[in-house]
């Protein structure tokens, strides 16, 4: 039991998690910013060994961080992305856009986790503490500091010792300078595909 749980801490050095509205900056500046700051930190990161990044499989932010991860692998190939979804059918509703780039996102996911089989009034909050307690730090886009699920993982994540980073906070020494991208992105790529395989859900046996 104790080496498991000295490796459950080890692995938790290794993590953040990510964490944001659905709704993203309507301002194209912002936005990019938004991104920019975010591209940055993971490449800051990823240089002080925090290398696995969680997200939530959610609308707006946590779309953007996980395409984020998976689009900077190409460069840095030990970072790994690891979906934490709140129930089966989270997805159901969406547009099939919407459905189609996250059925892509989760198979090229190094690991996803079923955090509830079914859907109830709490398993959101449950996702959100299941990355949270997994990660040694906690990156946020978050505009309502009050009354917001963002608002309350951030909370949790401070109260659990996590490394805080605000992702609106204008603190360009804090991350590393990323040459321009000459290619289209990888999401831009899943965006554009005419056609989309059908996605198996990975699996973890300690889920």
């Amino acid at each position: 039991m104790e080496g498991q749980q000295n490796e459950s801490l080890v692995q938790r050095q290794n993590c953040c998690c990510l964490t944001g509205h659905r709704s993203l900056p309507s301002d194209p500046d912002q936005l990019a910013e938004l991104r920019q700051n975010l591209r940055r930190l993971i490449c800051d990161l990823a240089q002080q060994g925090i290398t696995t990044f969680y997200t939530g499989g959610a609308l707006g932010f946590d779309t953007m961080a996980a395409m984020m991860v998976l689009e900077l692998k190409s460069r840095l190939p030990q970072l790994r992305l690891h979906l934490a979804l709140p129930y089966p059918e989270q997805a159901k509703r969406w547009s099939r856009t919407d459905r189609l780039l996250y059925e892509q996102i989760k198979e090229h996911a190094d690991r996803v986790y079923l955090v509830s089989m079914e859907y109830s009034a709490v398993c959101m909050k449950k996702r959100n503490y299941f990355m949270v307690d997994r990660s040694r730090a906690c990156a946020y886009y978050m505009v309502n500091a009050t009354r917001s699920g963002t608002a309350q993982t951030v909370n949790y994540a401070h109260n659990q010792g996590c490394k805080l980073f605000d992702l609106l906070e204008k603190q360009p020494e804090r991350f590393v300078k990323m040459p321009q991208q000459q290619q289209i992105s990888w999401s831009e790529q899943v965006i554009v595909r005419e056609s989309y395989p059908t996605a198996q859900e990975k699996s973890d046996p300690e889920k």
